[in-house]
């Protein structure tokens, strides 16, 4: 079963690769519980869901062709198998990091069980 997230996470990356754009996550951390990754399944580009942005912003923050900036935007996304510990069993989990020039963030979009 797959289901589908939009929760913020904080990832941790390898360590020679923070200064890439998008480096290869190695932990991250979903509801106050710590997750290690033991591998990378896949890794793909795809376009943001821009409309989010522009339905949750507030007046005050909008800028006329901002959207277009973000439309344009990708997001790297990371298909992880990973387990919060060695002890339990490991579960898919799909890591977007978003590489639009005004945020630099990640997020948990897909876990699969």
């Amino acid at each position: 079963m797959v289901r589908r997230f939009s929760d913020s996470v904080q990832v941790r990356v390898h360590e020679r690769e923070q200064s890439e754009v998008s480096a290869r996550p190695e932990a991250f951390i979903w509801r106050g519980r710590l997750y290690v990754v033991r591998g990378v399944l896949a890794q793909w580009r795809e376009r943001r869901a821009w409309w989010h942005d522009a339905l949750d912003a507030d007046e005050g923050q909008v800028r006329p062709g901002e959207t277009l900036v973000a439309a344009a935007s990708e997001q790297h996304v990371w298909r992880v198998e990973a387990s919060p510990g060695w002890s339990f069993a490991p579960g898919v989990y799909d890591l977007a990091h978003d590489e639009s020039p005004r945020d630099d963030r990640w997020s948990l979009v897909r876990v699969a069980d």
